[in-house]
């Protein structure tokens, strides 16, 4: 419940201020450290930091999927979570197969 209460506060947990990107391979790798935590899970980008201290399973179980697709992982652990609903604060934006210097040449 305190998760729930604190993802429902108004505070900005993408860090994206509302915005949400097309997320490279290469983006994904970068966030990988326990203060900038994302994970993808199902193509959908998050940043798990914000839920750290509230996974049940704790900061170490977070960090096996710091940085890359973790949703073999999580289909191990607690396939039956709604991680969608529980996430939807934190979600960043989706999986692209495009590469930044691709992006950046068609801006």
């Amino acid at each position: 419940m305190d998760w729930i209460r604190f993802a429902k506060s108004g505070k900005d947990l993408t860090g994206l201020r509302g915005r949400l990107m097309e997320v490279t391979q290469d983006e994904l790798q970068k966030h990988n450290k326990r203060e900038d935590c994302w994970t993808c899970i199902r193509g959908m980008v998050y940043n798990v930091t914000p839920y750290m201290d509230y996974h049940p399973g704790g900061e170490e179980e977070l960090m096996k999927a710091a940085g890359i697709d973790g949703t073999d992982l999580f289909d191990q652990v607690h396939r039956w979570v709604n991680y969608e609903s529980m996430l939807k604060e934190c979600l960043v934006g989706r999986m692209t197969t495009k590469s930044a210097t691709a992006s950046k040449g068609e801006s």
